[in-house]
């Protein structure tokens, strides 16, 4: 009869497939933590590309990249440089330790002939080391650094540089987002851009829709749109207003005499006359041809004469001279196309009576101004 008993070899195996299984373990949990971390910054990517493209804000986007480098990736300093002309550099937002982005607080200089300039150049398409290099970036790099480019059409928007990493050695995984933060904020910058051009272009045709292009006073147009929101706050709040027209006594003569530029000269010159002596908030437009309109708000007839005298001896000493009619809301009418029908009769008064005068409206029932000396 024999007997069976476990021997120090089996043991010995029990141990090794033991110590292979903890091992496995081990290995398993560190890959199960890497994942995890990779989907945490996969999120915290996620997030700041979201956010990224929900604003056309340039500092809203940089600040939320900036932010979003020190969360994901543990780099406890990130700086963007803004790439200037002739290819120099310059210090633009930086994140502090706690990821607070703000404008880089120092104006330290960065090593010209370090691997910074080497990205911003395209001389390398990436660049990381350490403190301890003789090419390190900055005087005072600290740990691991890694420098990458924002790139836009072939345009070097600017180059992303981060140091000082919580993990120590600054890895694959590290380096391939940060070139994925580096690719959106350029494409966001980019963007940006286009919308701040077309935004520009697009005020600019408004402004140019609504001004006269010879003296670059409002036009008609405008005029017609200014107008009617002043009546509509005369009405409201119940206040006087006069309606001027004003006309370019002998301007045929002017152009006979010295030609349409200077004729066009002289209408520039009463423009700015206009403009410099009307009160702040009066509306002074072109209305047509040699025709001028002055909306004198907040004015009763006295306070309007005021006005016009004091335009009268301006126009005066630049050799100008002018017929005015002027209409008061809401004596002479309640609409604009009253005022202008009750402006223009008086103007044509003015002319009548032998130009270089003024006439109110008689609808009202008021005497003739007259300043013709």
């Amino acid at each position: 009869m024999t007997s069976s008993s476990s021997g120090p070899h089996d043991a010995d195996a029990l141990r090794a497939e033991l110590a292979l299984a903890t091992e496995r373990l081990v290995a398993l949990e560190a890959e199960r933590n890497e994942y995890a971390q990779q989907v945490e910054e996969l999120f915290v990517l996620q997030q700041v590309f979201s956010t990224i493209n929900s604003t056309l804000d340039i500092n809203d986007v940089l600040s939320t990249v900036l932010r979003g480098i020190h969360q994901a990736l543990g780099f406890r300093r990130v700086i963007l440089f803004d790439v200037l002309e002739g290819g120099r550099l310059a210090r633009g937002l930086e994140s502090d330790v706690e990821g607070n982005v703000s404008r880089a607080r120092d104006e330290g200089e960065y090593r010209e002939d370090s691997r910074l300039h080497d990205v911003a150049c395209g001389a390398v398409p990436l660049a990381s080391g350490t403190s301890d290099d003789a090419d390190a970036p900055l005087a005072d790099t600290r740990g691991s650094y890694c420098v990458v480019p924002l790139l836009s059409r072939n345009v070097m928007r600017g180059v992303l540089y981060a140091d000082d990493s919580s993990k120590g050695e600054i890895g694959e995984s590290s380096v391939r987002m940060l070139l994925d933060f580096a690719a959106q904020a350029a494409i966001a910058m980019e963007n940006a851009r286009l919308y701040e051009e077309t935004r520009r272009l697009l005020e600019e045709t408004q402004r140019l829709a609504l001004t006269d292009s010879l003296t670059g006073i409002a036009n008609r147009r405008a005029l017609h749109e200014l107008f009617e929101h002043e009546l509509k706050a005369s009405e409201r709040y119940r206040l006087p207003l006069a309606f001027v027209m004003l006309d370019l006594d002998d301007l045929k003569k002017v152009n006979d005499s010295g030609g349409h530029t200077l004729g066009d000269l002289a209408l520039k010159r009463f423009a700015q006359v206009l403009v410099q002596n009307a009160r702040r908030g009066d509306i002074v437009a072109r209305y047509a041809g040699d025709e001028f309109v002055l909306v004198m708000s907040h004015s009763d007839r006295n306070a309007a004469a005021k006005g016009i005298d004091r335009i009268v001896n301006a126009l005066r000493r630049h050799g100008l001279l002018a017929s005015i009619g002027v209409a008061m809301y809401p004596d002479d009418g309640r609409d604009a196309q009253s005022l202008f029908f009750a402006a223009d009769e008086a103007l044509y008064e003015a002319k009548v009576a032998g130009k270089n005068r003024c006439r109110f409206y008689r609808g009202a029932g008021a005497p003739p101004l007259d300043i013709a000396q």
